[in-house]
C-alpha cells in the first residue's frame, strides 16, 4: 500500500482555449474530470492515501472532490499560498506523508504505468523516475540509462525520434525532500539534476498522454472514453 502526491496546482495557460477559467486537471475527459481518472487508477492499484497539491482555484477543486467523492481512499489537500515551484510544492505536501517514500505524479498526465510495480521497484533505491518508451520524444524531456537502469542523464526537450521520455512520475524519499535547503525550488532543475544517491528508472511502454495542449487533450478524449 503506497501513498501518492498529485501535482494539480498549475493554471494550464496552454490549454486556456479549452478550459477557460477551469483548472486544467478538472477538464472533462470521458464524462468526468481528468483528475478523477488518475485518482481512480491509483486507488485500483493499491494506493491508500492521495494528497492533492493545489494552488490555482484550490477552493473549487476541494469543493468538487468533497462533493463527488471520486475514490474511497483517504484524500488530503495541500494548498500553496503562493507558487513554490514543483519542488517546493512536493516538499510542502510531503509533510502529510506517513511512509518513508511516496509516489509523485502530475495532474495533467495519464499513464498506464503499473504503480504497484513502481512502488516495489523503488524499495532499494533513493529516487526513481518513471520513463515511457515512445516513437517520438519531441514534446518531452528524455532520459538516458545504463544496462542496470541507473539514470545517467536527463535531457530537456529538443530531441526527436524514438526514445524514453520522462513521464513526470517519481518515487521520492520523504526525508531527502524534507531536508532540501530551499522551500521554493524546481524539482527537476534543483533537486533531480543535483541528486547524488541511488537514482534508477522504471521503464514501461504503456499508453501515456499529457493533456497540456489542445491537440493532446482531444486525443485523450478519444482514447479515454
Amino acid at each position: 500500500m503506497f501513498e501518492a502526491i498529485i501535482l494539480a496546482g498549475g493554471k494550464g495557460t496552454r490549454l486556456k482555449s479549452v478550459t477557460g477559467d477551469l483548472p486544467k486537471p478538472m477538464v472533462d475527459v470521458g464524462g468526468q474530470p481528468f483528475l478523477y481518472l488518475i485518482m481512480k487508477r491509483l486507488e485500483k492499484q493499491g494506493c491508500r492515501h492521495i494528497i492533492l497539491s493545489l494552488c490555482y482555484r484550490a477552493d473549487y477543486i476541494i469543493e468538487r472532490i468533497k462533493k463527488d467523492k471520486p475514490v474511497d481512499i483517504a484524500v488530503d489537500f495541500c494548498v500553496e499560498v503562493e507558487p513554490l515551484g514543483t519542488g517546493g510544492a512536493i516538499k510542502l505536501a510531503a509533510n502529510m506523508i506517513e511512509n518513508d517514500s511516496f509516489l509523485v505524479l502530475n495532474g495533467d498526465t495519464y499513464s498506464e504505468l503499473d504503480y504497484s510495480d513502481v512502488a516495489k521497484f523503488s524499495e532499494a533505491t533513493d529516487l526513481v523516475i518513471c520513463g515511457v518508451e515512445v516513437s517520438d520524444v519531441s514534446r518531452y524531456g528524455t532520459l538516458e540509462v545504463d544496462e542496470f537502469n541507473n539514470v545517467k542523464h536527463l535531457f530537456e526537450k529538443g530531441k526527436s525520434g524514438k526514445g524514453i521520455i520522462n513521464s513526470g512520475t517519481y518515487v521520492i524519499n520523504k526525508n531527502s525532500i524534507l531536508s532540501f535547503a530551499s522551500d521554493a525550488f524546481s524539482f527537476e532543475q534543483d533537486y533531480v539534476q543535483n541528486f547524488n544517491l541511488t537514482f534508477r528508472a522504471f521503464i514501461s511502454d504503456g499508453y501515456f498522454i499529457d493533456i497540456g495542449i489542445p491537440e493532446d487533450y482531444y486525443k485523450a478524449c478519444k482514447v479515454l472514453k
